[in-house]
């Protein structure tokens, strides 16, 4: 479920051996969440959350009735969030909470980014161009299982 832009390759010019210079990292934009109506119920939301998160090999996890929180470590920190939560520290992780509010007969799912270092209070992530984009997919992917599997039912 998570797709994350914090892993930036170079570019490869074509012709010959010539490689143009990587592009400079993507800048965070001031985003720091990401919403998507469902047209379904809360509890489906949350159980469709946990089913695509175990799928991926990822456990869930619900510190309440309405938050879902997964967690995975990350190799490494890229320039841009090592300026905003420092430098890269073994052990690092990257939390993504999902919170699910009931909107009438809709869900409003709103996923925020952190990273935690151990021993640490946890950093909030703005999120690139990129990042946005990627989150977006993964929740109109979301969005897009929910409603059809509840309508199946």
């Amino acid at each position: 479920m998570i797709r994350h832009g914090m892993f930036l390759t170079g570019a490869l010019a074509l012709g010959g051996c010539v490689t143009a210079a990587p592009p400079p990292p993507a800048q965070p934009t001031g985003t720091a969440e990401l919403r998507v109506t469902i047209n379904t119920t809360p509890d489906y939301v949350r159980q469709t959350i946990i089913a695509r998160a175990a799928a991926r090999g990822t456990a869930g996890t619900s510190p309440n009735a309405r938050t879902i929180v997964l967690e995975r470590e990350i190799p490494e920190t890229t320039a841009a969030l090592a300026a905003v939560c420092g430098p890269h520290k073994p052990g690092r992780r990257v939390q993504v909470v999902l919170t699910t509010d009931r909107a009438g007969p809709r869900t409003v799912v709103t996923e925020r980014r952190f990273l935690i270092d151990r021993g640490s209070p946890r950093c909030a992530v703005l999120l690139t161009p990129e990042d946005v984009a990627a989150g977006n997919r993964s929740l109109a992917e979301l969005k897009a299982q929910a409603e059809t599997q509840m309508a199946g039912r």
